[in-house]
């Protein structure tokens, strides 16, 4: 599998530092990623851009920004369902996605999305558990993947 090596403003666990634990710091680096981990980062990356935002690229990223504070009607559901199914598919490094849940924050501020994929190189099943929030405007992971 490929290695990343660099800088970013994601921010690691001391204890691990292959386990991010958010996505905003002051934390620069230097660090790698490799496997699951890269694998994590590049979804989160994909995440976290808006529909649109992508220079030469208009099909590139998430419909959750745009959609963040409408009503969670069940088309809606439907519809960002097949967001991320899309977004998850379109990593070659990923076979399959199963069982994505999708629901308000406690706060009524964000959306928290529940996805389960499988990594192809490793067949290992990933749970990732993503808090969309509308205060920062960044996708962060709720729970360890």
């Amino acid at each position: 599998m490929a290695t990343y090596k660099g800088f970013s403003t994601k921010s690691f666990n001391n204890s691990d530092p292959t386990t991010i634990v958010g996505t905003i710091d002051n934390d620069f680096g230097p660090y790698s990623l490799a496997d699951k981990e890269l694998i994590i980062m590049d979804l989160l990356n994909h995440f976290n851009i808006r529909k649109g935002e992508k220079l030469m690229n208009p099909n590139f990223g998430c419909l959750i920004w745009d959609r963040l504070f409408d009503p969670l009607t069940p088309a809606l559901k439907d519809a960002i369902i097949n967001d991320v199914d899309a977004i998850v598919r379109s990593d070659p490094r990923i076979s399959v996605l199963s069982r994505i849940s999708i629901q308000e924050s406690a706060d009524g501020r964000g959306i928290l999305l529940g996805a389960e994929i499988i990594l192809k190189a490793t067949n290992q099943l990933v749970n990732l558990n993503l808090l969309f929030d509308g205060t920062t405007g960044v996708a962060n992971t709720t729970l360890p993947y």
